[in-house]
């Protein structure tokens, strides 16, 4: 799956950062981990008292109906 994201880092004294992009992996947790490094790889935040991962939507995917098939096949 190919999704897009928002991961912003809270502080206590001053703003708010937010880093948007969009990842790809198998499982959504796969990408929240993703999305979480490549923020912190590009914000590169210190002392941060918060985070906040948001996967916005899915990109570029047509449903195909698969999921709910293989969860019943195992």
């Amino acid at each position: 799956m190919k999704c897009k994201y928002a991961v912003t880092f809270e502080f206590e004294t001053r703003a708010p950062e937010t880093h948007r992009g969009t990842v790809e992996a198998g499982q959504p947790h796969v990408c929240v981990s993703r999305a979480v490094k490549e923020a912190k790889k590009v914000l590169r935040p210190i002392n941060w008292t918060s985070l906040v991962c948001v996967l916005l939507e899915r990109a570029g995917e047509e449903d195909s109906g698969k999921e709910g098939e293989d969860a019943t096949a195992e």
